[in-house]
């Protein structure tokens, strides 16, 4: 279940161990179902650019690269129980802000394989490791772009104060309303170097998978202290 290695091999592996699930623009699961990927699509978006009067508290967003903000087309599968994926899967990032702040905005890049067009951001505590007491849920409603088009954020504003060095999780999920969605949150584009620890969710517990390369692709903003 760890995900060390590059988005070219870990692409390379994913061709000959699809399920049969399909998706917009072709998308299929791997047989563990727990990446994501899809054919490059015809349809491409303009993102809103990073918030000029907010400090960035984590970013691995490639800002500067509008028509690359990250991969478009391989990432980690977010689901519903009554997805076409059939189980619950949820994905979590750790981050460690260098100093308190108020998270104001996440940007996430998630992206809509099948099903309803809705998703949960969640801030949260560390647990040992991996997510423990949720301090803001945000559901988002109608804003994902298809998976495999490029390059759609989804955004939520939020208010939720962080200590400086000590670690936090950022998670998606779904919820009653979004049972049925298949999303895909791809990976980023701009730091092959750096990991984030990673933990999935499996509809009963989560479960630490360390640091994984390529880390999925997001950020916040919002005060820095």
């Amino acid at each position: 279940m760890l995900k060390n290695t590059f988005v070219i091999l870990a692409a390379l592996a994913f061709l000959g161990t699809t399920a049969d699930a399909a998706g917009v623009n072709g998308a299929t699961v791997s047989k563990d179902k727990l990446t994501t990927q899809a054919r490059p699509g015809s349809s491409h978006y303009v993102p809103a650019p990073p918030p000029s009067r907010m400090d960035t508290i984590f970013s691995n967003i490639g800002t500067k690269y509008p028509n690359g903000l990250y991969f478009c087309c391989f990432g980690n599968t977010i689901s519903g129980p009554n997805s076409l994926i059939g189980q619950t899967i949820w994905n979590a990032v750790q981050f460690t802000p260098e100093g308190d702040a108020t998270i104001k905005e996440i940007d996430s890049a998630v992206a809509l394989a099948s099903g309803n067009n809705r998703i949960v951001l969640n801030i949260a505590e560390d647990n040992g490791g991996v997510p423990g007491n949720v301090l803001g849920s945000f559901p988002v409603s109608g804003a994902m772009g298809a998976f495999g088009d490029c390059c759609q954020l989804v955004t939520t504003a939020a208010h939720i104060r962080v200590t400086g060095g000590t670690p936090y999780w950022f998670f998606i999920s779904t919820d009653d309303q979004s049972a049925n969605t298949w999303a895909a949150w791809p990976y980023n584009s701009t730091d092959q170097v750096n990991t984030l620890n990673g933990a999935g969710y499996d509809g009963s517990s989560w479960t630490a998978f360390g640091p994984g390369r390529p880390a999925v692709s997001f950020a916040l903003y919002g005060k820095l202290h």
